[in-house]
């Protein structure tokens, strides 16, 4: 089998046999892929530390036919403040199921691999709800799926003051288009959307100033258009809901 190495991050893992496990790995060069790792749940192995979920490791990697097999692991970053703090790591969990379900295997994706990376040094110093919120909205619009908040999606005009939201067709309305099924889309709300979608994780701004009931809004419009495009429960929301 052929040897190759990969810059990756473990967004998935899953126990298999006695002392194995099924990864799930964002890499910088081949994208998302999967591959097994033998014995790393043994305390022994060489591979223990690097197949931990948010691990930043140096891969070395056998190609096959199905999955891939990793030999040997170089750990670059741990991110293990996410894992001391359950909020962290339930909020990132749902990040890396986001991922997991949008991003395509196989595909490189080297300017999302880079803010991926900040976006776990951000969990580990930043609000976990709004760290998420920004990721996914940004997950979306890296997997083409995005919506539309600046422009109405029926005549084009930009967006300016209060205006409407039409979940079922994904986006923004102005006044003039607004048809039933259509919501309120406050100015606030869409500022808010719009500041998550842009935020530049490399070289953020302060800290988001955001109304309890506007992010709660902002939340409700972008699961709705997740659960939608998945078509099927995301455990990761599950523990979201149990842990508030």
């Amino acid at each position: 089998m052929a040897l190759y190495g990969a810059e990756g991050i473990v967004l998935g893992a899953r126990n298999w046999g006695e002392a194995d496990k099924i990864v799930t790995v964002f890499t910088r060069g081949q994208g998302i892929l999967r591959a097994a790792a033998f014995g790393c749940r043994r305390p022994r192995s060489p591979l223990a530390g690097a197949m931990q979920m948010f691990v930043h490791a140096d891969l070395q990697l056998a190609e096959g036919a199905r999955l891939e097999t990793v030999r040997t692991a170089s750990v670059r970053d741990h991110h293990a403040k996410i894992s001391l703090d359950l909020a962290s790591l339930a909020y990132a969990t749902f990040v890396a199921e986001v991922i997991r379900e949008f991003l395509p295997e196989g595909v490189s994706d080297e300017a999302f691999f880079d803010r991926l990376v900040h976006i776990l040094t951000a969990f580990e110093t930043r609000n976990p709800r709004v760290t998420a919120l920004a990721s996914v909205v940004q997950i979306l619009a890296a997997a083409g799926l995005q919506q539309s908040y600046e422009r109405c999606i029926h005549c084009g005009r930009e967006i300016e003051g209060d205006a409407f939201f039409l979940a079922r067709e994904g986006g923004a309305l102005c006044a003039d288009c607004r048809t039933e099924g259509a919501v309120l889309f406050s100015a606030e709300l869409r500022e808010l959307l719009i500041g998550l979608q842009t935020l530049d994780w490399q070289n953020p701004a302060p800290p988001l100033r955001v109304r309890g009931g506007v992010l709660m809004a902002a939340e409700a419009i972008v699961l709705a258009h997740v659960r939608e495009l998945v078509g099927h429960p995301l455990r990761s929301l599950d523990f979201l809901a149990q842990l508030a």
